[in-house]
């Protein structure tokens, strides 16, 4: 599969088959290929995309095969191997010995810290369309994931929709290249990528953004759309959720009565979009929601075991990956189940969340001076420590040598100038089944 950065190829018309047949054409390519040699009358550019296509068909097995052996995905990769004919025929077989435990997930990328880039698209394509309302791609809600080398901690950030950036030139599928934006909604950057209908290219120009605004590089990224997010929560069965108020949202679809209560996948959606008709209709009290909701996701993921439950794990992922768009990495289902399966025990305290932060500019937000204290943390792989705020004390990250959990406040909701607060805790009291 192309890159959404990679130029179109185009196409040429193939050589002419030597007199005799296409039969007589086959058996001399035959014979000169046992000689390494091409056959007469082969144009080199042909040779040299054949001896390419081998090339890069025998490196994709390999990797298969690796990934193969090494995670014990063969549940994943004979979901994926749509031309296999799979006939469960357990039924049949009565009472069996017991077989050997399935070998744990790899993390391939162990001993590196991540960054992936989590993008919450509201395009209206698709399955999307029972939300209907406005054409185009749009990103409103975009988080850092930054998982640590170690796997001990993982920090989640969130860039609000509406800050003030520099959007630079982006590259487009058709070759051509967007013009730089100074001081730009940041959501926009999925659009200007977007304007071909590409998902893709609409991530590649947001993480061009953030890198432009942060400093960090990230390693891959995530696009979860509508019914990427239903999919989701709907996998793990819900999320037990404390809503502090009765919410009727039309626009969000969205009728609740306050107090704890386990969300499907539909109201957990609308409970991350819902904006006018909650606190203060912002969107900076919406990511203190969506924070809360990832937070409650992760706790439910980790309450069931899902991380050490393999064939469960290999279920959900089958489940929740099915309309999400990632990058060519991260989006292998062995690669999500070896970085999952080297979190499985992590402490839900160790995971914190944070908003950039942020100085008000009339109905928009503006990066904050110790924003620049955050993302150099985040680059330097350091735990975040102290409260985050536009016009406050700015983060001190915390030694290589400090335990990850060691120095992390008591929760709290995000501050409207940007905050960090841990996991466990909500604004309101979290609730279980």
């Amino acid at each position: 599969v192309s890159s959404p950065l990679s130029s179109a190829r185009s196409g040429r018309r193939t050589a002419a088959a030597p007199v005799g047949g296409r039969r007589a054409a086959r058996e001399a390519a035959a014979r000169h290929a046992r000689r390494g040699r091409p056959a007469p009358g082969t144009p080199r550019h042909g040779r040299d995309r054949r001896r390419h296509r081998l090339l890069s068909k025998v490196g994709t097995g390999a990797l298969g095969l690796v990934l193969f052996a090494g995670t014990g995905g063969a549940l994943a990769y004979s979901d994926i191997q749509g031309n296999v004919d799979r006939q469960d025929i357990s039924a049949l077989l009565g009472d069996r010995p017991t077989g050997g435990a399935e070998a744990a997930p790899i993390d391939a990328k162990a001993g590196k810290a991540l960054n992936l880039l989590v993008l919450g698209s509201d395009s209206r394509a698709g399955a999307n369309d029972d939300h209907s309302g406005v054409d185009g791609m749009r990103a409103d809600t975009t988080m850092i994931v930054h998982v640590s080398a170690d796997r001990s901690r993982v920090e989640v950030v969130s860039i609000p929709r509406d800050a003030l950036v520099d959007i630079p030139s982006c590259r487009l599928p058709n070759g051509t290249e967007t013009r730089a934006a100074n001081g730009a909604m940041f959501n926009s950057a999925f659009s200007i990528g977007g304007q071909t209908g590409d998902v893709g290219a609409a991530a590649a120009c947001t993480i061009r953004t953030v890198e432009n605004l942060t400093g960090v590089f990230i390693d891959d990224f995530v696009v979860v759309d509508f019914a990427g997010f239903i999919s989701v929560v709907d996998a793990l069965g819900g999320v037990p959720m404390n809503v502090d108020q009765n919410i009727n949202d039309r626009q969000a679809d969205l009728y609740l009565t306050a107090g704890c209560q386990v969300l499907d996948g539909h109201n957990a959606l609308g409970f991350a979009r819902v904006r006018k008709s909650v606190g203060d209709g912002s969107d900076i009290s919406r990511i203190g929601r969506q924070q809360e909701l990832v937070a409650a996701i992760a706790r439910e993921a980790l309450g069931k075991n899902l991380l050490t439950d393999l064939p469960a794990l290999y279920q959900f992922l089958d489940a929740a990956t099915s309309t999400l768009t990632t990058g060519p990495e991260v989006g292998q289902i062995p690669v999500l189940a070896g970085l999952a399966n080297s979190l499985r025990g992590i402490d839900p305290a160790s995971i914190a969340f944070a908003t950039m932060p942020f100085d008000w500019a009339g109905a928009r937000v503006r990066p904050a001076a110790e924003a620049a204290d955050l993302w150099d943390a985040l680059a330097a792989d350091l735990a975040i420590e102290g409260t985050l705020s536009g016009t406050g004390e700015a983060p001190v990250p915390a030694t290589p040598s400090s335990p990850a959990d060691e120095g992390t406040e008591t929760p709290s909701a995000p501050a409207d100038d940007g905050a960090v607060s841990a996991a466990p805790e909500p604004t309101t009291p979290a609730c279980t089944r």
